[in-house]
């Protein structure tokens, strides 16, 4: 069998999950021309030899700045030549395409009758996921007919539609001890790093040591509390491990693997990203991590003073898609998500 395996690369949550999918389906003597579009991933521009050979185009991206989409910016860096050029290279024949939520591979598919099996959170909001308290039409769209599939298996904490399955944890967190050591564990990828200083700077955070992902400048923080980490993928899975508490915004696949080793997190939602609202208020709704609107260093250290965890135990989800694909998707995709649900637990 030959596969079309498309990604986004607008967040890490896709980029992991495609390290985890990618090399089991390979091991099970699949043919995967793997696809990547979008300019968002740290991890594309070293190169991973576990997930060669790739190709990444353009595609679709949105650009975020400071904690909040900008309109300006996602207007600016559309290019529908390059998008065209790009859906032209890809030729097939295939005899199925995975899409996580991969705009060109999903459209190629469909436009070719070949199926089109979705694996992303996105597709969860097909069905009656948590939305934010204001509906977004615009992004509710986009969730829809942006990468367009016939099996959507959306992933979210519960079941909230027939196709709904458990979060694809990485082989990484779920080998990973967890343990609570002394640090707070930052991941705000939208945040520049003088910005994150000067918001961790505050007085009442003082008490408390943070560890920040990305660095990605010289940049030294002026808050002797505060450490910046470069990229790295066993450097970050040992920090998520060992810290007693996790403040980010509201990306699922992080969400997901706090759930999945017992961390209280604080979230603090990107304004203007539709998915990361309806996050939080998921989170909110189902008590699984503490939300805000906009970051509080005096709300935070309060939080911090007593930060409540909640653990959910996940299954290994890529092992059984690996296994559902390999015999040959016989078993309909709604008796499959419910046997995936019958091996998660808290």
């Amino acid at each position: 069998m030959r596969i079309l395996y498309g990604a986004v690369t607008m967040g890490e949550g896709h980029f992991a999950r495609t390290c985890a999918i990618v090399p089991l389906l390979r091991q099970a003597g699949f043919d995967v021309d793997l696809v990547f579009s979008g300019s968002q991933s740290e991890g594309l521009k070293t190169g991973l030899a576990a997930i060669e050979p790739y190709r990444a185009f353009y595609g679709l991206t949105y650009v975020r700045r400071e904690g909040r989409v900008s309109y300006r910016g996602t207007i600016k860096a559309f290019k529908p030549l390059a998008l065209r050029k790009d859906f032209k290279k890809i030729r097939g024949p295939y005899d199925l395409v995975i899409s996580d939520f991969e705009p060109l591979t999903a459209r190629w598919g469909m436009t070719n009758g070949v199926p089109v099996v979705g694996i992303a959170h996105q597709y969860a909001f097909w069905g009656k996921a948590p939305r934010a308290k204001v509906r977004d039409l615009l992004a509710e769209g986009i969730m829809r007919y942006y990468a367009p599939v016939n099996v959507p298996f959306g992933l979210h904490w519960r079941r909230t539609a027939p196709t709904t399955i458990p979060p694809v944890i990485r082989p990484e967190v779920l080998e990973a001890r967890p343990r609570s050591g002394d640090h707070v564990l930052v991941y705000m990828a939208s945040y520049s790093e003088e910005t994150l200083d000067r918001l961790f700077g505050h007085e009442s955070l003082a008490p408390y040591r943070f560890v920040a992902y990305p660095k990605r400048t010289e940049y030294e923080p002026r808050s002797p509390n505060l450490t910046f980490k470069p990229f790295s993928t066993a450097g970050f899975v040992e920090d998520l491990a060992s810290a007693r508490a996790v403040v980010t915004a509201a990306g699922f696949t992080l969400l997901s693997e706090c759930l999945q080793l017992g961390k209280a997190v604080y979230s603090i939602p990107e304004a203007r990203q539709y998915e990361q609202q309806c996050n939080a208020e998921a989170l909110r709704r189902w008590r699984l991590g503490q939300t805000a609107r906009s970051f509080d260093a005096r709300e935070l250290a309060s939080w911090l003073e007593k930060p409540r965890a909640v653990r959910r135990r996940f299954p290994d989800v890529v092992e059984a898609l690996a296994a559902w694909v390999a015999g040959g998707r016989r078993e309909k995709p709604a008796a499959f998500a419910a046997r995936l649900w019958t091996g998660a637990g808290s």
